[in-house]
Formats: C-alpha cells, structure tokens, sequence
C-alpha cells in the first residue's frame, strides 16, 4: 500500500487495483492505496464486463483472476457512497508500465520516510511524516520518480522551504536518500578526431575541447561529459545523462560546435561513436 493524499482517487487516473471478486458481468477490486469511505477498510471499485475488453467475453475468469493486480482506468467516481467505476480495457501497454514504474517509486518514496521514523530522535507516525515533509516535497512535482531524484542530486534545495522540520531531521532525511536511492543512467562513448594543420594546432585543439567541456558548466554524477586523451589526433568522449535523449542533445551540440571549430580555424573533425 501506497499513502495518497486523498481518499478517493480522480476521474481519469491510472490506479492499482487488486481483484477480490469476480461475478458474470462484473469484477470487484480493492485499491491498495486509497482509503475510501471512513466506514470501509479499504477503497473499492467495480469493473464492468463491457470496460474489461474491448472483445466480446465468453468467459469473465478467462480474462482475470482472484488477487490479481491490474491498472486500470478511473471512469466515475462518487466520494459520497463510495463508488468508483473502473476501466481495463482502457489502460494501453505503455500506460500499464507507466504506472508500474511509478508505483514502484512511490512505495521507494514511502520507504524512504518510514527510515526515517525509525531514526534515532525523530519521533513521528508515517503520517506525520507525509504531513511534515512527504506531501510538501511532492507537492513541488508531478512524479514520484522526479521527487526522489531531485532530492538525491539537489535535496538541500528542495528542503530550505519547508518550515516546522528542524534541520536536523532535514539532515537525518537527506542522509537515509543519499544512502538508499542510486539513480540509473545512460551513457553515449565514442572517438573524437580532431586535427589542424596550423603551428598553433596544438592551441587550437586545447581551445575547442575545453569549448565542448563548457556546453555542460555544472557537470554532476548523472550528467557530465568528459573528454581524455588517447593518441592523436583521437580523444575519448564520455557523455552520461539519465535520460537518452538529452545524451544525444548533448553529443548533438558538441559535434555541431567541434565542426564549427574546425571550419573556424582550417582543421579536420570526425565524431566515431563506439
């Protein structure tokens, strides 16, 4: 289960939920993460058979079964009675692992707070610690998954506006993520030729790779380019990013400023991508 901060999720979100009972033309399911009515244990919800596939069903156990996990797609919500009307047919494959991997960093999220609870001198509930710190940090984005990573690289900066939190519990909180979280990333390596013909080449080499450093002026862990010397006229590059595409935009950019340079100043340049 998943702490939210309401009880009931909205129509059009994505959410877990988890089959309790199956009949012929309807399935039950509990959502793990929601709370529901103050009477009820749990949020529940309700899948018609027509929102279970967009095929005709011979067979509703066919397609489902007893404590099976599902997304599914939020249709009508009703706070009052508690009624929640879901969709699986509605929910594609890319939307499926979305949630997946989201839900994932969410409960990583919740690890994280409850490490914290469990600190020496930090005496708060796991509620009080999403009051106090948890939905004030995520009230900043609109993933968990940013969340953490945004606090692995730059916590002390997304915790200096939150008030009532000693700093020491700010401190005790940023050492448990710093510990506990490890941000995956993508790197693009490759052999940089470059020459000039020129007496001053040497120069003018020195002055366009420290050029192509500066294209990122603040490197970090998890994104950073390096450029090192293997035996000329060949050098080494080693872009790292956490995410592909903004590599790319990155070698992008400092292929498209070495070109310049050797045009600039008469040489000779070829990016070769390992």
């Amino acid at each position: 289960m998943v702490k939210k901060k309401t009880p009931f999720p909205e129509e059009g979100d994505f959410v877990v939920g988890r089959v309790v009972d199956i009949h012929s033309q309807y399935i039950y399911v509990e959502l793990p993460d929601y709370d529901g009515l103050p009477s009820e244990p749990i949020a529940r919800g309700m899948i018609h058979v027509s929102e279970v596939s967009s095929r005709w069903i011979k067979n509703i156990r066919n397609y489902v079964k007893i404590g099976q996990l599902l997304v599914l797609r939020v249709l009508r919500v009703d706070p009052e009675k508690g009624h929640i009307d879901l969709s699986l047919r509605r929910v594609n494959s890319a939307q499926r692992q979305k949630v997946i991997k989201e839900r994932k960093y969410a409960i990583k999220f919740e690890n994280l707070l409850q490490f914290l609870c469990e600190s020496d001198g930090v005496n708060w509930t796991l509620d009080e610690a999403y009051e106090k710190l948890g939905w004030p940090i995520l009230d900043k984005f609109e993933y968990y998954q940013e969340a953490i990573e945004t606090l692995k690289e730059n916590g002390e900066e997304i915790l200096k506006d939150i008030k009532d939190v000693p700093e020491n519990i700010k401190k005790a909180f940023l050492k448990i993520v710093d510990e506990n979280v490890e941000i995956s990333t993508v790197s693009i390596v490759g052999k940089i030729k470059l020459m000039f013909t020129s007496g001053d080449g040497i120069e003018k080499i020195k002055d366009s790779l420290l050029a192509a450093k500066k294209l990122i002026p603040h490197p970090k862990d998890t994104r950073q380019l390096s450029i090192s010397y293997i035996g000329a006229p060949f050098y080494r590059l080693e872009i790292i990013s956490k995410d592909y595409i903004d590599a790319e935009n990155i070698l992008s950019d400092v292929t498209e400023l070495l070109e310049q340079k050797a045009k600039e100043y008469g040489g000779v340049f070829e990016f070769i991508r390992d």
